[in-house]
């Protein structure tokens, strides 16, 4: 869970041929975010296999999700405290995968170009409450 504005929060999105599939790179550090053939998500310094390409659906509640051009029906996830799901434990209607974009602070949507530097913001929803009877119920 990074902070807003965070440098290793900032990701390059480059696109890979045409259509939907990208690779995602940290800005800060240069390696890109792959999946390894357990689902699990890892970085690499090259990104030029399939294992780190992904497709970007965008789903009926406009939120965006990824899936591995190598590994098909496997996502990217990111559990409510920023931790990265297995690949394979995932679906696309799962909550963990939806994804919103964003640009950086201070940026504005410029001219479409092969670098699309923005924030991928992972917005858990809110942690689930529980109902409480009152006495009155009892």
């Amino acid at each position: 869970m990074a902070d807003d504005g965070d440098v290793h929060a900032k990701l390059v999105v480059e696109t890979d041929t045409f259509g939907s599939r990208v690779r995602i790179k940290g800005a800060e550090t240069g390696f890109y975010i792959c999946m390894n053939k357990r689902g699990k998500l890892i970085g690499k310094k090259n990104g030029q296999g399939r294992d780190c390409i992904f497709t970007e659906i965008v789903l009926e509640n406009n939120y965006t999700a990824l899936r591995n051009a190598r590994y098909e029906g496997w996502y990217m996830a990111f559990t409510r405290r920023g931790r990265p799901r297995k690949g394979s434990r995932t679906r696309q209607h799962q909550r963990e995968v939806h994804f919103m974009k964003r640009l950086p602070k201070g940026q504005q949507p410029a001219h479409p170009s092969h670098h699309h530097p923005f924030d991928f913001i992972h917005y858990p929803f809110s942690q689930r409450t529980k109902r409480t009877r009152s006495s009155s119920e009892r």
